[in-house]
């Protein structure tokens, strides 16, 4: 997160804007000013202006999932700002269905609230009669949404929290409709199959976008085809992994601590330390107390950057999960869906290490076994 900076905190939940957002305020500034008829200067004002408050809606979506996610017991690690839209670090969903459908259902609740509000705001400065002849005549609404006036800039916000509600409720993954359709087929089906069925009917819905995208030549529209159908299949992958994890705890996931490094060791003593090992993440200690994870990937970023003379304690991890031998790794594999390593802790000591990978391992393991088991067995 070094390229976002933080403007507030809601609840203890830092909101972040990404230093690329900078290049959609850019571009609004451009439209308002390619746009405007003469007065330059009232054009971007109004079209920056307009870009700001449409993405404080994006924020306030996110928040409707956070503090519902909060209220559940779910850690939210932070919600940031990039140029496509807002994303909320939120870890792992609880595994009851109806849980995961109020988290999920409160973003685009949001945006319909925020719709309805504007929409009424909108009513009363501008008028029933006024609204009714756009409806009659939409060339007069194109024409009113040109004069750049505070009227103007409210419709056209009720209007596109309308769109983003709608949009969003499209039910395929990554939007919150693919996330409601599988926490409905959740309460009736197991939760594998619940998010097979439901990333399968976004890919098909995917694959109509990109239909369509091709006989219209829409770009953009075939890009968001891609980017849907690459998240419903990483969704069932996911699924699929968690499946083959059910009833393995920890302990059979869990690698040996292998090399441990120390604070006060220099980044050139470090890597010499660490050349000749296959290890992925160290333990940094200090004293023989736990301080920091580091791993080999930025251990040598921080050797080319800092040079070999700067410690290891300026460049560890200082936040890590902490899991305990027996604890389930379906449970453990969605605590770490923000953070790919964690440390096993039994009786106050660390005694092994979980990532990712190796659960990955250890679930196509798991499943080749079972077809193997199923085959003998027929």
């Amino acid at each position: 997160m070094a390229a976002s900076v933080k403007i507030l905190t809601v609840r203890g939940i830092p909101v972040r804007i990404h230093a690329s957002f900078l290049l959609i305020l850019a571009w609004a500034a451009w439209l308002g000013w390619s746009g405007s008829q003469g007065d330059w200067l009232r054009g971007v004002v109004f079209m920056v202006s307009f870009t700001v408050l449409l993405f404080a809606c994006v924020i306030l979506h996110e928040l409707g999932h956070s503090l519902v996610a909060q209220f559940f017991g779910v850690k939210v690690h932070d919600i940031t700002l990039w140029p496509i839209g807002g994303v909320a670090r939120i870890a792992g969903m609880p595994e009851k269905p109806y849980q995961e459908f109020l988290i999920t259902a409160a973003g685009p609740a949001m945006n319909v609230m925020l719709a309805v509000g504007l929409g009424l705001l909108a009513l009363v400065a501008i008028g029933p009669e006024t609204l009714g002849q756009f409806a009659r005549a939409p060339w007069r609404l194109e024409r009113f949404f040109t004069s750049m006036s505070v009227q103007a800039l409210v419709l056209m916000l009720a209007a596109n929290n309308a769109l983003l509600a709608l949009f969003n409720l499209i039910p395929a993954f990554p939007m919150d409709g693919g996330r409601l359709l599988r926490s409905l087929l959740a309460a009736i089906l197991p939760a594998a199959l619940a998010t097979r069925i439901a990333s399968l009917i976004g890919q098909i819905i995917a694959v109509i976008m990109g239909t369509i995208a091709l006989l219209t030549g829409q770009v953009f529209l075939g890009l968001v085809a891609l980017f849907v159908f690459a998240s419903a299949w990483q969704e069932r992958q996911q699924a699929t992994t968690i499946d083959a994890l059910r009833g393995l705890t920890v302990r059979q996931a869990m690698q040996p601590l292998g090399i441990r490094l120390y604070a006060l060791q220099t980044l050139g003593e470090v890597i010499g330390q660490i050349a000749p090992v296959s290890q992925s993440t160290f333990l940094v200690l200090d004293g023989g107390r736990l301080v920091g994870l580091a791993t080999r990937t930025d251990l040598l970023t921080a050797v080319r950057t800092a040079g070999p003379a700067a410690r290891l304690s300026q460049h560890v991890a200082r936040e890590w999960i902490q899991l305990t031998p027996d604890e389930t790794l379906a449970a453990a594999q969605q605590r770490m869906r923000l953070q790919p390593v964690a440390v096993v802790i039994e009786d106050g000591r660390a005694v092994g290490i979980v990532t990712l990978g190796s659960m990955r391992r250890v679930a196509e393991a798991m499943a080749a076994l079972r077809v193997t088991t199923d085959k003998v067995k027929r």
